[in-house]
């Protein structure tokens, strides 16, 4: 990765520079059934068709000039760049969390991008004929009813939630669940070593000897609005106390500009596992959200951090309310439109998880299509829809004329993509963001 003006992230809307993403793969087929709650899936997917869909994705967000970084192609120049002493380390993270410690020399003993594709796809034991029999490997054979000795991490492909760039740094989050532990330590990993110059780190909360309840923060729970203020969702996935660290040990001491963190106590339910699955900002002044959470305020509490003072609950003040004091004229476009039963439908397939690629230019799944009505029709958007069935050359005719629209919603097949619970929001990290009002 060639990082010449390292993080720069001031805000949701500046014009997408850098970014990371995980075309999902082998990781995702070596997922059975008897994984799926574990895992935190509510289906199995068909691999090479969510992969062709996030295709589309990316085809979309490099039409619209973004460079897209592969997580597996910067974990495997960094596993090749590290020293051999970081690798052990990362090995031995992973399979203290896998409980198969006795394989760890077996790794190390791979090449480097071999080594790569077993952290994320997942190891079985017939591919290791020399791994020795423990107790913790009998009672797999007797309990389990797959036969890995490291398992897959199919959640890589929501690149957005294991590191969270926040303007200049990038904060290191604690997954909530054991599933998806080890996408923190390989995100870190590839950002610490694929350049030359390593990633700079504001906050980390891989500690393994403390509990996890003190150490849970996921990046679609993070809404960088601005330099003056962060959204962040304490939810399923995300724990006060992490969010009062990040606020007083991290971003209050080095970031002067910084005011307020406005915290969106939401509940704790997989429906609403993040912030960003109800709401994101798609424009200056414009946002797309769940209109009974954040508008109307249902099950929903707004609370205030500043530096040096005691958290404060806002009564009886909601999520909008908060942003129009903030920014002054704002308007919500309801996900699923003005119908209370679309808005929930549409909620659910992530409909209110739109991933702003330069103020105006948004990505969402095409099947929700009461949303995309309600940004063409009321706020002057213009939808341009890509299918897995749309001729290559045709494709990149309209995304090349979309560029000069003032308003454009690009859409894409997501039917697959969107039975794993994520929308483009979760499936990207960015790194860099233009910093002017119409970067």
């Amino acid at each position: 990765m060639n990082d010449t003006d390292g993080v720069r992230v001031f805000s949701e809307v500046g014009r997408l520079q850098r970014v990371v993403v995980h075309r999902p793969g082998p990781e995702i087929v070596h997922m059975t059934q008897y994984e799926l709650e574990r895992v935190l899936f509510d289906d199995i997917l068909a691999a090479d068709l969510a992969g062709l869909e996030h295709d589309l994705m990316r085809e979309i967000l490099e039409r619209e000039g973004a460079v897209v970084h592969e997580i597996t192609d910067l974990l495997r120049d960094a596993l090749v760049r590290a020293p051999d002493e970081a690798v052990a380390d990362l090995v031995d993270r992973v399979c203290d969390r896998a409980t198969h410690q006795a394989i760890a020399p077996i790794l190390m003993d791979m090449a480097r991008p071999e080594l790569g594709r077993a952290l994320v796809h997942g190891l079985f034991w017939s591919e290791l004929p020399k791994a020795p029999m423990t107790l913790a490997r009998i009672r797999q054979q007797m309990t389990a009813h797959d036969d890995m000795a490291l398992p897959p991490v199919p959640n890589l492909m929501f690149t957005r939630d294991p590191c969270i760039p926040i303007f200049d740094r990038v904060a290191v989050g604690r997954m909530a669940t054991d599933a998806r532990a080890r996408e923190s330590l390989l995100v870190r990993f590839a950002l610490t070593w694929a350049n030359e110059t390593p990633t700079p780190f504001l906050f980390e909360t891989v500690d393994w000897d403390r509990h996890p309840a003190f150490r849970a923060i996921e990046g679609g729970d993070v809404l960088v609005v601005s330099d003056r203020f962060l959204l962040i969702g304490c939810s399923e996935r995300t724990t006060p106390q992490t969010i009062e660290r990040l606020a007083h040990e991290a971003l209050f001491p080095r970031y002067p500009h910084l005011e307020r963190v406005y915290v969106v106590m939401m509940p704790a339910q997989r429906s609403v596992m993040h912030l960003d699955t109800v709401l994101t900002q798609i424009d200056h002044g414009l946002f797309l959200g769940h209109a009974p959470m954040i508008e109307r305020g249902e099950d929903v509490a707004v609370a205030v951090l500043r530096r040096d003072t005691e958290a404060r609950l806002l009564e009886g003040r909601t999520v909008l309310d908060v942003l129009r004091d903030e920014l002054g004229t704002v308007q919500l476009v309801p996900c699923g439109g003005t119908d209370p039963l679309f808005q929930r439908r549409e909620q659910w397939t992530d409909g209110a998880n739109a991933v702003c690629i330069a103020p105006g230019h948004i990505l969402l799944y095409s099947r929700n299509s009461r949303t995309i009505a309600t940004l063409c029709e009321d706020h002057g958007f213009e939808q341009v829809r890509l299918s897995l069935q749309s001729d290559p050359k045709e494709r990149a005719e309209r995304l090349s004329r979309a560029r000069g629209q003032a308003r454009v919603v690009y859409t894409f097949d997501g039917s697959e993509l969107s039975r794993a619970r994520g929308g483009a929001r979760c499936m990207t990290m960015p790194l860099q963001r233009g910093t002017t009002p119409t970067a």
